[in-house]
């Protein structure tokens, strides 16, 4: 599977994301942030153990609220996203790391704004 950062950076070089390319950028740049985060407080995971985790809370996320995982709209995905961050402890993350949380934002707010569905 390709690295969460190589796929965020794909992303980001669109000029317009679908659905589904805004989706994967954001569950991307949420794997990012937990595995920049995790390797700053000493803690080692695999990717692809942080890619499972991350997706299993992205359907856990969609279902909750209804919505298919594979054709969101926007609003769903700005809801899937506060519900995985909540799961993550984005609030330690802001708190304890603020610059990955920062990036982190700003990433997902750049995603959001080429989203056309």
């Amino acid at each position: 599977m390709e690295p969460a950062e190589e796929i965020l950076k794909e992303k980001l070089s669109k000029r317009v994301l679908s659905n589904k390319t805004t989706r994967e950028g954001m569950l991307a740049c949420l794997i990012v942030t937990m595995m920049k985060y995790l390797s700053a407080k000493g803690m080692n995971s695999s990717e692809d153990e942080v890619r499972r985790k991350i997706y299993d809370y992205a359907g856990e996320a969609f279902r909750s609220i209804k919505v298919d995982f594979e054709f969101p709209n926007l609003e769903d995905l700005k809801r899937v996203k506060s519900l995985i961050e909540d799961k993550i402890g984005a609030a330690s993350i802001k708190e304890n790391a603020p610059e990955i949380f920062n990036e982190h934002e700003r990433i997902c707010s750049i995603l959001f704004s080429k989203y056309e569905g």
